[in-house]
């Protein structure tokens, strides 16, 4: 059997306790393995940190397990590979991969027989529930930090803020905090849009940080930063912080009902300085209204229209030609009157609530029963591990039960993910509702400060789905239902607009 042994000594080890000397430790490996009737082929000693993993004598050993050109590795304790339990196991995982046995001299771990390969088995096991368990143990120890009110995000806070290591909270920066108060000012109060207020910073050359320039998603993201109203948001929770902010919660709230009431759904047209098009569709047919301009001197100006004009052909869908005034007036009227009807939008978006609450309901329910079928399968392999050292049950039988243990917890962990992203989709849905609740609650304000591109959009943020006929339209807002709307006069007959040139 050829012998790689491994050595390693830190420096205050080396001065300090004469125990954990590399020639101590060489002596031991050379011994045991004379022991054993193996041959020594090469010695790697390292005086670092266990906490490097980048030690030359380290990556000299890996090199020799990936090339399968050692039969055994010998170490003096299993810290000597690493202070980092995580990097002892994926070794282990690494070195049985390989098939090379691994000897551990004070622990008395040794794989080359057949309980040391059952240890190594459990080993194997227990690294990847360590590592699932240190994941979970980091994000639990955040959300715990974020709510009692510490920061978590960059040492370096915020801009607007300086992070204090001393009490790990932010503290204001006065000269930033100003900025920050203008910002949200600009937004709020004067109606200017990111792309503006960048405009503005970088003209007045007020720097940011790490950068020589504003940027639209740097404005963006402060905008929504609920740090600077003093709280704490941590993947999609909010809570009460420690530090002090410098943004009022009254000019918050309005900042964001507006960031609300301007975003956007995705987008059918970007050009059109018309508000339906791309929206608007045929009731009948199902096709998508054009603009059309008529200019003939029996109207004495020029008019729009959004029409559907068919191809000739037996049955086919007889056409749409409806007054862009009326149609627009109709539509923009409508969602007007949803919005100031507070009982009507109170009914309908509490229903839209229900709805997707009672669709939550089971995936965290079946979430939780399969948490506890994994917590059932780590006792059930304790148990088989248990067996396996009192001599009930040989490595065989061990192997076998522990990979069908696996193949379950597998299965259960993929289902989990599966769960795990349909309630991200409801939370995406109840994000969509709160943005629709929002954007209706600030129309009447809002709409006749906004340009021609702003109201497209926010028209295409709330009208799921617009269906013209002759007489009347129909209108589902997204979360509310199906309404129809009778329409006034301002068609055109179609032989005279086949006859008006556009």
């Amino acid at each position: 059997m050829r012998v790689f042994a491994y050595c390693r000594v830190s420096t205050e080890e080396q001065s300090t306790d004469n125990h954990y000397s590399l020639s101590n430790q060489e002596q031991r490996a050379k011994e045991y393995s004379k022991h054993k009737g193996w041959q020594i082929i090469r010695v790697r000693k390292d005086v670092a940190s266990g906490k490097d993993t980048n030690r030359e004598g380290y990556q000299d050993l890996l090199d020799h397990i990936r090339e399968r050109s050692v039969d055994v590795v010998v170490v003096y304790r299993l810290d000597r590979l690493s202070r980092n339990v995580r990097d002892i196991y994926d070794f282990l995982d690494m070195i049985r991969e390989a098939g090379i046995g691994f000897v551990s001299l004070t622990e008395g771990f040794d794989t080359t027989t057949a309980m040391g390969r059952a240890m190594l088995g459990v080993a194997a096991v227990f690294a990847q529930l360590t590592r699932e368990m240190i994941a979970e143990n980091v994000k639990d120890g955040l959300l715990r930090r974020a709510q009692a009110g510490f920061y978590n995000g960059s040492t370096k806070g915020p801009y607007g803020y300086a992070y204090s290591k001393e009490t790990q909270t932010l503290v204001p920066v006065p000269d930033e905090a100003k900025i920050v108060q203008d910002i949200f000012s600009m937004y709020a109060d004067r109606k200017w849009g990111v792309n503006k207020i960048t405009a503005f910073l970088n003209m007045q050359r007020i720097s940011p940080r790490n950068a020589e320039q504003w940027s639209e998603n740097t404005i963006s993201r402060m905008l929504r930063n609920h740090a600077y109203v003093g709280k704490i948001d941590w993947h999609g929770e909010v809570f009460l912080g420690k530090h002090e902010p410098i943004v009022s919660e009254e000019l918050f709230q309005r900042t964001q009902q507006l960031i609300e009431s301007r975003s956007a759904m995705p987008v059918r047209s970007h050009s059109s300085e018309h508000l339906l098009t791309g929206l608007a569709k045929c009731g009948i047919c199902g096709k998508s209204l054009a603009v059309h301009y008529s200019n003939r001197k029996k109207y004495g100006e020029l008019r729009r229209y959004y029409r559907h004009n068919p191809k000739p052909r037996r049955n086919a869908c007889p056409g749409i030609y409806k007054s862009a005034e009326i149609l627009e007036s109709a539509v923009i009227g409508e969602i007007r009157r949803l919005a100031e009807s507070r009982d009507f939008q109170k009914l309908s978006l509490s229903e839209a609530k229900a709805r997707m609450g009672d669709g939550r309901s089971p995936l965290i329910q079946e979430r939780e029963q399969i948490q506890v079928e994994i917590g059932a399968l780590a006792d059930r392999f304790n148990n088989w591990a248990d067996r396996l050292d009192r001599g009930l049950i040989d490595e065989e039988q061990f192997r076998t039960q522990n990979e069908r243990l696996l193949s379950k917890k597998k299965e259960l962990s993929a289902r989990l993910q599966e769960l795990d992203r349909q309630l991200a989709r409801t939370e995406m849905a109840e994000i969509g509702f709160q943005s629709v609740k929002a954007a209706l609650a600030e129309f009447p304000k809002v709409w006749d400060n906004l340009e021609i591109g702003e109201r497209r959009e926010l028209i295409r943020q709330l009208v799921e789905d617009l269906r013209v006929f002759k007489t009347h339209l129909e209108m589902k807002l997204l979360f509310l239902t199906k309404v129809r709307i009778p329409l006034g006069s301002g068609d055109v007959v179609m032989e005279e607009l086949d006859r008006t040139p556009a």
